[in-house]
């Protein structure tokens, strides 16, 4: 919460100024000020309140999720054990934040950990790929009866302008989502990888012309016998998706999508490889106004040839996290943009046949930057050999009470779902981590 703001305050981000102050910043700043992020996003959209100040419109938080799918090694990433060698081989090196050490494979971000905050006591049961994916990106134990939203889905539902151009949560990477429980307008707009040509998606914007007039009155005579006879919902839903579907068509998204807009040297920094664009990406798509992005980084399911695998996806991973971070805060962005870095589970302590790693969901680490975020935060411990949590041990379900917390959303509301299902946003025995909040 801000200190200028009451504790009722629903918005974190909300401020306000006399008229008074805002004159002295005019006046101090001259025309410049008008220029600077800050006060343009005061006077987004302004209004006043019952005793003549002026407020400025709520943020709305985005999130952007590196999805490292596999699950990285927490010992030969953000948890490393230098005492035991036998733990991991690999060199420690000193971050920006005193007494903690990251993995040698992460320099970038060692020296952007002050902007980080750090779980290193996450924590499961569910030890199987799809299970625990499921439960990484929901916070809920798997249940074959429904199928409970990502968090990218719940922040596009709960946070995104439903008629807006562009997708509302968008998947770089990975495979195609499945569908959710919260209807169509949540769901992720897949692109296969960062660059790649969007399937269907014509150049010159939405049809128009004789033809595609004829087409939309042939159509709405079927769809309204169709709605006569019954059909009604069907056609309102179809109606909808139609809609978004042109949207989308007449939107900026092939404009943004263009990597080669950006500087040649911030391209380098982020990495020229398919990771290292697709997070580019998302800074570009979270920019132009898109809630969530998720992008994926696969390869982490090391039973073998662990420390080469590990060091050749940290070579994508490091570069491009600490330049998204460094670039979202240089643009303004990262205050509302909750980063957060995490894969389904780690990896066993003990090596496996001399250079692999099985899966380990006893303890394993996330990263979390923005969004509210307390930087410069390190919860939990786990012991010299990273076999157990000996501090603050952090369930999932408590990770996405934390996630809706600073997306600002009410995790516990009950939403009836498309197939007629009661159920909450967050999985209710979730307590938010509040140490993690600024």
């Amino acid at each position: 919460m801000h200190p200028l703001l009451p504790a009722s305050s629903r918005h974190p981000a909300l401020r306000c100024f006399t008229r008074r102050e805002l004159l002295l910043r005019l006046a101090r700043g001259g025309a410049g000020a008008l220029a600077a992020p800050s006060l343009l996003q005061l006077l987004a959209a302004p209004a006043l309140a019952a005793d003549g100040r002026l407020v400025a419109a709520p943020r709305r938080k985005r999130l952007v999720l590196l999805w490292l799918e596999g699950g990285p090694s927490q010992m030969d990433t953000f948890d490393p054990k230098p005492a035991v060698k036998q733990v991991s081989p690999l060199r420690t090196i000193k971050t920006e934040l005193p007494g903690v050490e990251f993995s040698e494979y992460l320099p970038q971000l060692a020296r952007v950990a002050p902007r980080l905050s750090l779980i290193r006591s996450l924590t499961s049961r569910e030890g199987t790929h799809s299970r625990a994916r499921e439960l990484l990106h929901n916070g809920f134990i798997p249940n074959p009866s429904v199928r409970y939203p990502s968090i990218g889905s719940i922040a596009a539902h709960e946070l995104a302008e439903q008629d807006g151009a562009l997708p509302a949560f968008i998947q770089i990477g990975g495979v195609a989502p499945a569908t959710n429980e919260l209807g169509a307008a949540s769901e992720a707009f897949w692109i296969e990888t960062a660059g790649a040509k969007v399937e269907n998606l014509p150049p010159g914007g939405a049809p128009r012309g004789p033809k595609a007039a004829r087409r939309e009155t042939l159509r709405s005579a079927i769809d309204a016998a169709f709605a006569a006879a019954g059909g009604g919902e069907v056609v309102a839903r179809n109606d909808a998706q139609r809609q978004r579907a042109l949207r989308l068509m007449d939107s900026r998204l092939l404009e943004v999508l263009q990597l080669d807009q950006e500087q040649e040297a911030l391209r380098d920094r982020y990495g020229r490889n398919p990771f290292g664009e697709g997070v580019l990406l998302a800074r570009r798509l979270i920019e132009a106004g898109v809630t969530a992005v998720e992008v994926q980084l696969p390869g982490w399911d090391t039973h073998s040839d662990n420390f080469n695998r590990t060091g050749q996806l940290c070579r994508q991973l490091d570069p491009a996290l600490a330049t998204l971070v460094d670039d979202l805060a240089q643009r303004g962005l990262l205050a509302e943009t909750l980063v957060v870095c995490m894969g389904e589970f780690g990896r066993t302590p003990k090596l496996v046949g001399g250079d692999g790693r099985h899966h380990w969901a006893t303890n394993f680490c996330a990263v979390l930057a923005g969004g509210g975020t307390k930087p410069a935060t390190v919860i939990g411990a786990t012991d010299e050999r990273g076999e157990s949590i000996v501090d603050r041990p952090v369930k999932v379900a408590d990770l996405f009470a934390t996630f809706a917390t600073l997306l600002g959303i009410d995790g516990k509301r009950e939403y009836t779902t498309t197939t007629d299902r009661t159920i909450t946003l967050i999985d209710p025995d979730g307590k938010p981590v509040r140490e993690l909040l600024a």
